[in-house]
């Protein structure tokens, strides 16, 4: 049986190098240069590069870990070590573990209650 771990994040795409624009029509959007921020083209879409670092101890504020934008291989490798280094490519955004939580209708997040499989009712 495999020891799955479900995490939930967010990625701020502000922190990247964008252009915050608004429609003639009121839509607000993030233009992101693709070059500028390191990103990466392949088969007509666009990637960004992360790593998701994970903790065993949760921090100030309940994050389990962090996601940070990291440098596509060819890239690296074409700047070279030091260049690479001298680029501070940002942290993206945090992570949570929310296996074992539930949440009720009001938002409030809950411990799940273990099952017992004996006062299980399924057929199976």
């Amino acid at each position: 049986m495999s020891n799955q771990k479900n995490y939930a994040g967010s990625i701020a795409l502000t922190k990247l190098q964008s252009a915050i624009i608004t429609t003639k029509k009121g839509a607000k959007c993030i233009l992101i240069p693709i070059d500028a921020n390191y990103l990466t083209e392949k088969d007509g879409s666009v990637y960004i590069n992360c790593n998701v670092v994970v903790k065993d101890e949760i921090d100030q504020y309940g994050n389990h870990g962090f996601i940070s934008q990291k440098m596509n291989t060819e890239k690296y490798k074409e700047l070279g070590k030091d260049k690479a280094n001298e680029i501070k490519l940002p942290i993206l955004g945090n992570i949570k573990n929310f296996a074992g939580l539930t949440n009720d209708n009001a938002g409030t997040t809950h411990i799940a209650e273990p099952i017992n499989p004996e006062e299980d009712d399924l057929p199976f």
